[in-house]
């Protein structure tokens, strides 16, 4: 297995997707990291905002009553090779990425109390149109790398979207609101009630697809809200 896996690495070698440079086997077993590599990762633009009360991600939901806190891991920006990062693991069939990054998340937190008293993890979810043109939904792995490191459940049951809505990207201002409106559903929301849920998603720009999902969700009777991102737009 080792000879294959370094002929492997010698015809499809990897590279950084954040800056195109080779990862060695060597660089890897040193640094402990599987995808990135260490000059980038160093330079990953955090945000810090599981210790920051009323932050970015806070104030874009500012409107949710039920919310307890929300949090990015990462600030994101148009042409930042983070951009490139989360369009390779949304688009481009690695979302495997999504994983990683969520591990390194949460050992990355300095609130200790930020994941605790948490009952699941909801994934934002995809439309099952979307879900098979993609072929995997990205915020789904991004609740496994959590709960792998938390041991918090995920439910990817309960919370469906029911419309499969244009890109949020392509819509700008109020359109954005409207585009996503009605567009999630709770099936047996007695099943989640008085539970602590942290819904997760890959990027917060505006905030109106999780405040939409959020909306949804206030037919669980008791629910509180967490909500953590990868990125948060800037």
């Amino acid at each position: 297995m080792a000879l294959r896996s370094k002929i492997l690495s010698l015809l499809y070698p990897r590279t950084c997707p954040m800056c195109g440079r080779y990862l060695s086997d060597e660089i890897v077993a040193l640094e402990h990291i599987e995808w990135i590599c260490p000059r980038c990762w160093i330079r990953m633009p955090r945000t810090e905002q599981d210790v920051l009360r009323q932050n970015e991600t806070e104030e874009a939901l500012a409107d949710e009553k039920r919310l307890d806190k929300a949090a990015a891991y990462l600030f994101y920006e148009k042409g930042h090779p983070v951009q490139y990062l989360i369009h390779k693991m949304k688009y481009g069939d690695q979302p495997e990425l999504g994983f990683w990054m969520a591990r390194q998340a949460v050992l990355d937190c300095d609130n200790e109390s930020f994941f605790e008293d948490i009952d699941l993890i909801v994934p934002m979810p995809l439309h099952p149109k979307r879900l098979r043109e993609r072929g995997y939904n990205q915020s789904e792995y991004i609740a496994r790398g959590i709960s792998e490191i938390t041991g918090i459940p995920i439910d990817t049951t309960h919370v469906v979207r029911v419309v499969n809505t244009p890109k949020q990207a392509l819509q700008e201002g109020e359109e954005r609101k409207k585009n996503v409106a009605n567009a999630f559903e709770v099936i047996n929301p007695r099943e989640l009630a008085n539970k602590h849920i942290m819904v997760v998603d890959d990027l917060i720009t505006t905030g109106e697809t999780m405040k939409a999902c959020l909306k949804a969700m206030h037919s669980i009777r008791g629910v509180k809200f967490t909500v953590f991102a990868l990125c948060k737009a800037r």
